[in-house]
Order: C-alpha cells, then sequence, then structure tokens
C-alpha cells in the first residue's frame, strides 16, 4: 500500500512537471525492488525532462543489459538520443523498437522525425504513411505529413493533409493555423486570412494564431487591422521579437517610419546583427530619404548573408559521409534579391553607393 501510495504521488508530481520530487519517490520505490524496469524507466525520462540526458541513459541500460528487447526502454532510449541530437543513434534504437512492436505509432512517429532532424524528407513522409495506414484520422499525424511536405514547398499537397485533418475536427488551431500557414506562402492572403480568423475565434489567447492574423493583414495591405493584433499579443508579451519585426512593418506600411524605426532599433539593440529588422529598417530609412543611413544598413546586411552563407557552405563540405546522399539547397543571396525588386528602394536607384551595392 505504502509503495502504491508513493507512485500515485510520483505520477502526480510529473504531471505537474516536478520531475525531481518524482524522481526521489521513484528511487524509494527502486530501493525497496531493485529489479522493478518499470520504476527505472520511470526516474530515467524524468531525468531526460530535466536535461540529464546521460543520467537517463544510464538508467535505461540498467533494464536494456537484462532485457534487451524491453520495448519501453529501446523507446526511451531512442526518445533520449533524439533529444541529444544523437539522431543515428536514435534511428537504430526505434528501429530496434519497431522490430518488437513494428505497430506502435508513437514510435513510428517519433521515427519519422529522426528522419525530418537528418532531411530524408521522403523516408519521413512514408513513415509517417505506414502510422496513418494505423490510425487514419489521427490529426496529429495527418498534420506532421502536411509539415513535412510543406517543408519542402509542396504547399497543395500540404494543404490536403491540413485539410484532412480539419475534417476531423472542424476547431483543431493547429489544422487551421497550417492552412493558413501554406495559404500565406502561396500568396492566398485572403484564404489564409480567413483560416487565422477562424482559429482566434476557436481560441481568443492563442498568440500564435494571432500573430499569423497579424501577418496575413499586413499581407492583404491592412496593416491597421494588423496593429490591433500585435499590439493585443505586446500587452501580454512585450518582448517578443517577431511581433515587434511586424509591428514596425505594419507602421512602415502606413507610413509611420519613424514610430516604425523605433520598433526595429528596439531589436537590433540586444541583437545589432537580426537581419530582418536590418532590411525593414533600411525600407523605412529610404522612405524618409535618408540614403546615406539606407546604404549602410543594407552594407551590414549583405555582409551578414556573406558570412552566413559562408558559414552554411563550410557546414556543408564538413557533413558526415552518410549524409552526403542528401541535397542542402540553401538560398543565399534572398535579401540581395529582395532589395533589387523592392520598390521602396526605387529613390536609391541612382544613388552610386546604393548601385554599387546591388552589383
Amino acid at each position: 500500500m505504502i509503495l502504491d501510495s508513493l507512485l500515485k504521488q510520483a505520477i502526480r508530481d510529473f504531471d505537474k512537471k516536478k520531475f525531481q520530487k518524482s524522481i526521489n519517490l521513484f528511487e524509494m520505490i527502486i530501493e525497496e525492488n531493485p529489479n522493478n524496469s518499470e520504476m527505472i524507466i520511470n526516474k530515467a525520462v524524468c531525468l531526460a525532462e530535466l536535461g540529464k540526458y546521460d543520467e537517463s541513459l544510464e538508467e535505461l541500460e540498467k533494464v536494456l543489459i537484462h532485457t534487451p528487447d524491453d520495448f519501453d526502454g529501446l523507446y526511451n532510449k531512442a526518445t533520449t538520443l533524439y533529444d541529444m541530437g544523437k539522431y543515428e543513434e536514435a534511428l537504430s534504437e526505434f528501429n530496434h523498437a519497431l522490430k518488437i512492436n513494428p505497430e506502435d505509432t508513437n514510435a513510428l512517429c517519433n521515427k519519422a522525425n529522426v528522419f525530418v532532424a537528418l532531411g530524408r524528407h521522403d523516408d519521413a513522409i512514408s513513415t509517417y504513411k505506414i502510422a496513418l495506414e494505423i490510425h487514419p484520422r489521427d490529426i496529429e499525424i495527418l498534420n506532421n505529413i502536411g509539415i513535412v511536405y510543406a517543408g519542402d514547398k509542396q504547399h497543395y499537397k500540404a494543404i490536403e493533409y491540413f485539410e484532412s485533418a480539419l475534417n476531423e475536427d472542424k476547431t483543431d488551431i493547429d489544422s487551421l493555423c497550417n492552412i493558413g500557414n501554406s495559404l500565406l506562402e502561396i500568396q492566398k492572403f485572403r484564404l489564409s486570412y480567413e483560416c487565422f480568423k477562424q482559429a482566434v475565434k476557436h481560441d481568443p489567447k492563442d498568440f500564435d494564431a494571432m500573430f499569423r492574423l497579424g501577418i496575413a493583414c499586413n499581407s492583404l495591405k491592412k496593416p491597421e487591422d494588423a496593429l490591433v493584433y500585435f499590439n493585443q499579443i505586446l500587452r501580454k508579451e512585450k518582448n517578443n521579437t517577431d511581433v515587434i519585426i511586424n509591428k514596425g512593418y505594419s507602421l512602415h506600411l502606413i507610413g509611420q517610419y519613424k514610430q516604425a524605426i523605433l520598433c526595429f532599433n528596439k531589436i537590433l539593440k540586444d541583437d545589432p546583427e537580426e537581419m530582418n529588422s536590418l532590411y525593414f529598417k533600411a525600407k523605412s530609412t529610404a522612405k524618409q530619404n535618408n540614403n546615406k543611413q539606407t546604404c549602410a544598413l543594407i552594407t551590414k546586411l549583405l555582409e551578414l548573408e556573406r558570412k552566413n552563407a559562408h558559414n552554411h557552405e563550410h557546414e556543408h563540405n564538413h557533413e558526415h559521409e552518410h549524409n552526403h546522399e542528401h541535397e542542402h539547397n540553401h538560398e543565399h543571396g534572398n535579401f540581395l534579391n529582395k532589395i533589387k525588386s523592392d520598390p521602396d528602394f526605387i529613390g536609391l536607384r541612382h544613388d552610386q553607393n546604393f548601385k554599387t551595392l546591388i552589383k
């Protein structure tokens, strides 16, 4: 009875994210029964939640050394390795676990997550689809497949899966926002706006949906409406970088360039290399006809872009051999191309410094 009471309390503490308290209670149970693999695994899960991954793996090995085919031990070892960024090792453990229980959808979906981390998107999708065959109406699996397609810019395919998820629950915020995000990417701004509007209607406190709704408003050239949403978020999250930048862009769109620049400066004060802030600030200074400052901002922005491109190239050249089969497509020159086509910089077309920068 005492052990049952300890277990119940440990579970309650775990649910409240009081992981160290749970560990202490699990240790008391283990002390009475050192071979209780379930309690050892529970302790290991708590350690992983605290970021003590090596200690978690040590506990799991205590189980696996005696029972190498313990599914829960293998599954939790795999998830811990995944959290540590050891994706190939995690994949091996998930494969072992799935030999024991090939229809465990949690293991299948987490294996798919490993493939995503490795850049093996086709393998991720095929693995998610195996899980989907087992649970054809699972909203999370449908959304995960869509997210991978969206990551590969296959937005129409992604929307098919997001809509299938939404058909299972018309009020599902994630499905609505995922559809809205893909619609934004393919410039279906009105439809995107309707998705985010519906999401916010279902949950007025979902600030991520509200943020995306604000972006849709800006895309529809309704910056005044966007400001309402951004300001509402900032009343609760006053230092939210993404919201401050997009609020600045809304102010820019309505011609309040000085106020817009204050937003961008707030971000740049803490992070002088925040590239979106540099870009939008340059747009606002250009509209103020401050060519000198605009060129200085663009110079810094393009230097950062070149540095990042070099770093990406360096990382690509030092990938492990087993990753060479995956093609990495980094979109370098993105800001340069945007500056060349951005109408806000038309006034600088005859400025010699500007012409030199965008060659």
